[in-house]
């Protein structure tokens, strides 16, 4: 217990006052620098790195049969780990792998459940303003899956229409502008699950789900007649996939960003691109056949997290 003796009377009291001021707020601030631990110090603390994970997003993360987080990103990340096992000189580091849905992933880093979030999250403005985010290491377009025989083929196709996207998707500002005078009166439907969202566009409820193109080539794969489904539509963005981390954590950020630039110069990188794009991957043994995209290709010439909002 603090306890401070006021004396009554002019300047004493006012010096008095401040210094109460000032002991109760150190005593108000001690907790929050208790916890103010990095991550290099809470991975060495722990000996333990946390990888969160969207399952289900074949090719960059998904739970295969044993419930083994595999993917594009997560030999990504695990490369990351090795990194850090490396450089911080913990041999006996272990790896826990945390599954997280779509608004999960973002609670997941910022209360520090877990280190770094590999998967399919898109790096913005918004989202940086937030957190930290590496180098890329994909980058997609906004387009839609529609059904084969619906006749739809571009955004001008979709006049009066209805279009499913998912709820807290980064595409929606993309897909919205593309109606931003009413010329096509779209209707929006919202849905909590891809799997969902992929389901209406088959029982024909929507006209067409919107969605990052890798995605939904993806999810096609998933259904039971893939051929009944195809990917349609101009371009509306192009998007940066990086790995998500927790704000101004500048030793982890630089120790992962070095890794990444490791991988890109040494080649690594497009031997995991082509075993999960271009050859039967994942639970499904099933390939997307998706060559690795010019923009891509060109900023793996020269690595960087500098990206346009």
């Amino acid at each position: 217990m603090v306890r401070v003796r006021v004396r009554t009377g002019g300047a004493d009291a006012v010096r008095c006052a401040k210094l109460m001021m000032a002991v109760l707020a150190c005593l108000c601030l001690a907790p929050l620098f208790a916890h103010a631990e990095n991550t290099l110090d809470k991975i060495r603390r722990t000996n333990t790195m946390v990888i969160a994970f969207p399952a289900g997003h074949f090719p960059f993360a998904e739970a295969d049969g044993d419930g083994k987080a595999i993917g594009y990103s997560i030999e990504i990340c695990q490369r990351i780990a090795d990194a850090v096992r490396r450089e911080a000189r913990l041999p006996q580091l272990q790896l826990k792998f945390l599954q997280v849905d779509t608004d999960g992933r973002f609670e997941a880093i910022s209360s520090g459940a877990a280190d770094i979030e590999c998967g399919s999250t898109t790096s913005n403005a918004s989202r940086r303003s937030r957190f930290d985010f590496t180098i890329p290491h994909f980058y997609t377009t906004t387009r839609m899956m529609v059904r084969k025989d619906s006749g739809i083929r571009s955004w001008l196709d979709m006049r009066g229409k209805r279009v499913v996207t998912l709820r807290g998707s980064s595409i929606l500002p993309y897909v919205k502008a593309r109606d931003a005078s009413g010329v096509l009166d779209m209707r929006w439907v919202e849905a909590t699950r891809d799997a969902d969202a992929v389901a209406m566009v088959v029982d024909g409820r929507v006209d067409a789900y919107a969605d990052d193109d890798v995605l939904l080539y993806s999810y096609r794969t998933e259904i039971k007649n893939p051929e009944a489904l195809e990917i349609v539509g101009e371009a509306l963005s192009v998007d940066p996939y990086a790995m998500m981390m927790r704000k101004d954590d500048r030793a982890f950020k630089a120790l992962v960003d070095r890794e990444m630039v490791r991988m890109i110069s040494d080649g690594d990188i497009n031997g995991m691109y082509n075993r999960w794009f271009m050859q039967p991957a994942g639970g499904r043994k099933k390939a997307l056949d998706l060559p690795m995209g010019y923009v891509l290709r060109d900023s793996f010439r020269f690595p960087s997290d500098k990206i346009a909002n």
